[in-house]
């Protein structure tokens, strides 16, 4: 080989040594860790490793020390060598370098097992690597949201805080994080129940961190809960979107393309939260939605129209009837289940308002009011929308302002009513001026029985039946003409003669009159 030879030769050879460093320095840092994180929860205790490539990893547990290796990683410089933690399980967090690898050191506490597990790139999530620390049961029932440990006579009413730990929720203008503000509804609210003699409250989590679909189900399922009340704030692109509203399962469609978006946004809380792969897969089998029975939707929404009821005299509703939508979270298969946006965190007024305490406490009277209603209690309720402690910022309802119970007495008189599609036994009580539990006595009717439309019921003569006449309808009459003769409105008559907008006047009808 000549001397110009030999010299292309070596710059060949140069040029495929920085080529092969290259490609190895990419391997070997084929990712970096760039956050370590921690959260404590009732039964287990979470380490999240946040990185910008999914991770490489082996792992080994041996007694209480859990060693995690990954390949062709580094630390980030803002991430600590040494991690104290000091939380149940938990020890401390350390890390190593091994040559091309980061082998991190993981100082367990007792414990009851390791789960360690990727969750891949997710919107503004990064790839993470997760460790859950399982904690003895011992642990979990001392916290206040384990389960009565005793059979108890009292109504079980389960509040569910949405979101929690790695998932914020909506995120307000200033900073305001959905998961907190609905923790603190939620903690009043068990507090206002609690008061209520004859009913329990339990939270599916009392504190910030994320509990999986299937879990806060379950735990509903193991308290025996009558009722199951998941609370939320929500959030639009429209800055100028406000107001309450309440929602129930739909096995099929969406009431509206908001309430569709709405439940798109909620089911993807496990994917944000966190949950290793099957945890939840049975919520979502097609066969199961099959089994729901109509009797739970239906007193689903019984207890929605007292919602919003309740909610609409504190508070301006966004929509004044119940909206439906395929939410995972209220699959419960024999238990009612609602899900209640308590306002709008991304309208700048109402994030303010949900902040403060007098609002928690004022949505939290007000749906307790609602719970006590729906199960036929004659308690407290919330004042008339045109009082003034229940004008927004009036402070809380109290004993001073509550009106006087509703008589159950039973009515001397009483007619028959057909069922109609769309009726619950809230609605049809608060067309005839009376209570469900006055309903439920007077057909021999628990609150579980279906409620069938054609069914004819008893139903008490209103104070305002007492006050009319009936009448057979002539030729040319309408409900217009009629309302004009007698100095009422059209929606007078039709609130008289249990009609709705779209239902006609026959000639020879019966219907009554006001005198």
């Amino acid at each position: 080989m000549n001397y110009r030879g030999e010299k292309i030769f070596r710059h060949c050879l140069l040029l495929s040594l920085l080529i092969v460093l290259f490609f190895s320095s990419a391997c070997f840092a084929a990712s970096e860790i760039l956050n370590v994180r921690h959260w404590a929860a009732p039964d287990h205790t979470r380490v999240v490793f946040d990185l910008d490539a999914e991770p490489q990893h082996t792992y080994r547990l041996h007694e209480n020390l859990l060693t995690i290796e990954f390949a062709g990683a580094m630390r980030h410089s803002s991430v600590p060598a040494e991690i104290l933690v000091g939380k149940s399980g938990l020890r401390a967090v350390r890390f190593a370098a091994s040559g091309d690898k980061v082998k991190v050191n993981i100082d367990l506490a007792e414990h009851a097992g390791v789960q360690v597990f990727k969750l891949k790139k997710f919107l503004d999530k990064p790839d993470r690597l997760v460790v859950d620390i399982h904690l003895k049961p011992i642990q979990e029932q001392k916290e206040s949201v384990a389960r009565p440990t005793a059979p108890t006579a009292n109504k079980v009413i389960v509040i569910d805080p949405g979101h929690g730990g790695e998932d914020p929720g909506a995120v307000g203008r200033r900073g305001t994080y959905e998961k907190d503000i609905v923790l603190s509804i939620s903690r009043e609210l068990k507090k206002k129940i609690d008061a209520m003699p004859g009913y329990e409250a339990v939270l599916t989590r009392d504190g910030d961190y994320y509990v999986s679909f299937s879990r806060r189900l379950q735990i509903a399922r193991d308290a025996n809960a009558c009722l199951f009340i998941s609370v939320h704030a929500d959030a639009a692109r429209n800055r100028q979107a406000k107001g309450s509203s309440v929602y129930c399962l739909s096995t099929s469609g969406a009431s509206s393309e908001a309430a569709r978006l709405l439940a798109n946004n909620e089911n993807l809380s496990d994917i944000i939260g966190g949950v290793a792969n099957g945890d939840t897969n049975n919520e979502s089998d097609p066969i199961l939605l099959n089994m729901f029975q109509t009797n739970t939707i239906n007193l689903s929404k019984t207890f929605a129209s007292s919602l919003i009821d309740s909610i609409g005299n504190i508070h301006y509703l966004k929509y004044d009837s119940l909206q439906e939508a395929p939410f995972r979270v209220l699959k419960l298969l024999d238990i009612p289940a609602v899900l209640l946006e308590t306002a709008f965190i991304s309208n700048g007024r109402e994030e303010k308002l949900l902040k403060t305490a007098a609002f928690q406490k004022k949505m939290a009277s007000a749906v307790a009011a609602a719970v006590d209603r729906y199960f036929g209690g004659n308690g407290w309720a919330v004042p008339a929308a045109s009082t003034a402690s229940a004008r927004p910022g009036s402070g809380d309802i109290n004993a001073s302002n509550r009106p006087a119970p509703v008589s159950t007495a039973f009515p001397v008189r009483t007619a028959s009513y057909r069922v109609k599609r769309g009726d619950t036994l809230y609605s049809i009580a608060r067309r005839h001026e009376t209570t469900i539990a006055v309903l439920l006595k007077l057909n021999r009717l628990k609150l579980s029985d279906t409620l069938y439309v054609g069914r004819r019921i008893q139903v008490p003569v209103s104070p305002s039946d007492r006050f009319s006449k009936p009448y057979v309808v002539q030729k040319g009459d309408t409900l217009y003409s009629l309302a004009r003769s007698h100095a009422c409105s059209v929606e007078d008559l039709r609130r008289l003669n249990n009609m709705n907008s779209s239902d006609a006047l026959l000639s020879g009808q019966r219907i009554r009159l006001p005198h």
